[in-house]
């Protein structure tokens, strides 16, 4: 086991009223971080992790950063938390407030995946998402006719994402750009679409 910084988020967890003791462990079962009492053999923790951690029901239970898990038993409850590669878990006792718990623990998530500790991948920046269909038709419309674009634009987001509704809609773009502009600049402004479309 070693020591990460993320020993002091677990350490403030058992300070809680009816926390036990809470320990980290990763999905090859070893102990990361742990915050038990020093009467607890500290064997069957590593054992249990172990176990836990190589379960396929429990693994998929628990396979995403909002899961958790609570296993009664007569005079407590243990309570298991998604950490995204790793899971964190509590035991406590029968009068631990569990409201209280479920926060700390979604706070020791938004610790961990800060600092990306613990098994948590460090937080990213969200990532831009992939332009659809009709943002690609948009951009060509944009270039090839620049300032003229918006009723082109107008008329394919009246169409909806539907690929029949867009093939529609390219035709009465380029009848329209045949009308008003050239037939030459229509043939190639919906030859681009319908490449965009295919794709």
């Amino acid at each position: 086991m070693k020591y990460v910084p993320e020993q002091a988020a677990l350490h403030q967890l058992v300070t809680l009223p009816g926390v036990v003791g809470a320990l980290v462990f990763d999905a090859g079962g070893e102990i990361e971080v742990s915050a038990f009492p020093a009467v607890f053999d500290t064997g069957a923790l590593a054992k249990l992790a172990v176990q836990l951690s190589s379960d396929t029901y429990f693994q998929k239970w628990l396979a995403d950063d909002e899961a958790a898990l609570s296993l009664r038993f007569l005079d407590g409850y243990v309570a298991v938390r998604s950490l995204g590669e790793a899971w964190a878990l509590v035991l406590c006792t029968a009068q631990a407030n569990e409201q209280l718990l479920s926060m700390s623990l979604t706070q020791l998530v938004r610790r961990l995946k800060s600092t990306g500790g613990a098994g948590m991948p460090p937080a990213r920046a969200p990532q831009a998402l992939a332009p659809t269909v009709l943002d690609r038709l948009h951009a060509i419309a944009r270039d090839e006719l620049g300032e003229h674009a918006a009723k082109a634009v107008e008329i394919l987001s009246s169409a909806g994402p539907k690929p029949t509704n867009l093939v529609r809609a390219i035709s009465d773009v380029e009848k329209m750009v045949r009308l008003f502009i050239s037939k030459k600049k229509a043939e190639e402004l919906a030859r681009r679409m319908r490449e965009a479309l295919d794709t």
